[in-house]
């Protein structure tokens, strides 16, 4: 599996998604989400990167349903 971590950031940069929303959606811990947002993702273990990515997948699934 390849990690786009340019996918990622845009995941956590998305100013109308909540640390909490992000949570729900990956699994992914709010305070951990809180750090990447405020530190980056450099030190980011590998499992919370597949699971944002899904997030990010995810959240492309449901734009596109509703841009319909």
């Amino acid at each position: 599996m390849i990690i786009d971590t340019n996918k990622i950031e845009l995941l956590l940069s998305d100013e109308n998604l909540t640390d909490y929303q992000i949570e729900k959606m990956t699994g992914v811990s709010r305070v951990t989400v809180k750090q990447y947002r405020q530190n980056g993702i450099n030190s980011m273990k590998l499992a919370n990167a597949v699971k944002l990515l899904d997030g990010y997948r995810q959240m492309k699934k449901i734009s596109k349903k509703y841009s319909k």
